[in-house]
Parts: C-alpha cells; sequence; structure tokens
C-alpha cells in the first residue's frame, strides 16, 4: 500500500490543533523574558509569577473516587483519636470541681491579705509625709508652751548677793514681820518682871535730877 495515500495529521487542519511539548516550553521562557524585560524597562522588580497548575491526566471518575477515599481515611483518624479518651463520671467531676473552687478561694485570700499590707503601707508612708510637710498646729504649740513653762518653774531661782538684793531694791521699804505672840502658862509670871523694870527705869532719871540740882 502506499505510504503517500496515507493522510498525516501534522498536515492539514487537524495537525494544526496540536502542538509538542518543546513548543510549549519554549513559548513558556519567552513570556518570561518578555515579562522580565518589561520590568526592568520600568526599573522594578518582577513580581512573582503564578505557578501553573499541573496537568493531571487522571478521568472526572478517579479524581470523585481519590477524594472520596482521602475524607474516609480522614475521618477514620479522627475517630480513632476520640477513641483514645473517655468522658469524666460525676463523682469525677465533683473532685475536680472542690479542687477548682479551693484553688480560687486560696487565690482570693492570697490576694486580699496583699492588697491590705499595701494599704497598711500607703497609710503610713502618708501619715509621715503629711506630718513632715504640715506645720505644728495649735494645740501642739501650746502643748510645748505648757511643757516649757513647767520646766522653768520647777528651776530654782538664783540667789541674788545681799549687797546686789539692797541695789536691786533701793528705794523699797522692808517691813519686818512681826512675830506672832505664843500664848503661855508663864506669861503673866514675866509680865511683873517687865512692869518693875518700867518703874526701876522712871526711878531712875528722878535721881538724875535730884544729883544734878545738888551739884549745882
Amino acid at each position: 500500500m502506499d505510504q503517500s495515500l496515507i493522510p498525516s495529521l501534522s498536515e492539514g487542519v487537524v495537525g494544526s490543533r496540536f502542538i509538542t511539548q518543546d513548543e510549549v516550553e519554549t513559548a513558556k521562557q519567552r513570556r518570561e523574558e518578555q515579562w522580565k524585560a518589561a520590568y526592568a524597562r520600568l526599573g522594578q522588580e518582577p513580581p512573582p509569577q503564578q505557578q501553573e497548575e499541573v496537568y493531571d491526566g487522571r478521568s472526572l471518575a478517579e479524581k470523585l473516587a481519590a477524594n472520596r477515599i482521602a475524607k474516609q481515611e480522614e475521618w477514620e483518624e479522627k475517630t480513632k483519636l476520640a477513641n483514645q479518651f473517655r468522658a469524666l463520671e460525676e463523682d469525677e467531676i465533683m473532685f475536680l470541681d472542690s479542687i477548682r473552687e479551693r484553688q480560687e478561694e486560696e487565690e482570693r485570700q492570697r490576694k486580699e491579705k496583699d492588697g491590705e499590707e499595701v494599704r497598711n503601707f500607703k497609710e503610713a508612708v502618708a501619715a509621715r509625709t503629711s506630718s513632715v510637710n504640715q506645720p505644728p498646729t495649735i494645740s501642739s504649740l501650746s502643748g510645748n508652751a505648757s511643757t516649757s513653762a513647767a520646766t522653768t518653774a520647777v528651776k530654782p531661782k538664783a540667789t541674788l548677793p545681799k549687797k546686789d538684793a539692797k541695789r536691786g531694791l533701793k528705794g523699797v521699804v522692808v517691813k519686818k514681820k512681826a512675830k506672832p505672840a505664843v500664848p503661855t502658862e508663864s506669861a503673866p509670871e514675866k509680865s511683873q518682871p517687865a512692869k518693875k523694870q518700867d518703874s526701876d527705869d522712871d526711878l531712875q532719871p528722878n535721881a538724875k535730877r535730884r544729883k544734878v540740882t545738888e551739884d549745882s
């Protein structure tokens, strides 16, 4: 049979619809070169190009079957992992709740204690700063004055010499205090010699007068 009678697929309308892999690679390289040249003229780096999807020659039925198998394997893996754990019983849940409540109570008490200590410290610091910055009040001044007056009253007075005392009392008449008479039983007896002495004194001037007249 003559080979010239067999039509060629590369010729005619049918042949123009098919291209080889080499032609595809050549066209791809040409597009990349044009892409880079265009950005080079702009002075910019070309952004990364999206990767072309890999051609999958499988039929639609084969693709659906592969997806179904993948989903089945994923579900089996999840159920296998869930079977490793069991649900907690009621008494176990109550025990865990009691532990959690006790921990929360301890944490609350600790926070209250820390807060009280911090508050007391702040109050002490504030009181100290206020006592340092504020001036003394009237009550404190009066208290200090009373204490100073008491101390001065307790101090003994300095005794001045007699001469200095006389100088200081110059022009002042000082009256001597009369000694109080102490009444005793022998008072009448003492009064009689006193009267006798007074009479003797009265007689003595008269005797002197007589003697003077006689001499004259």
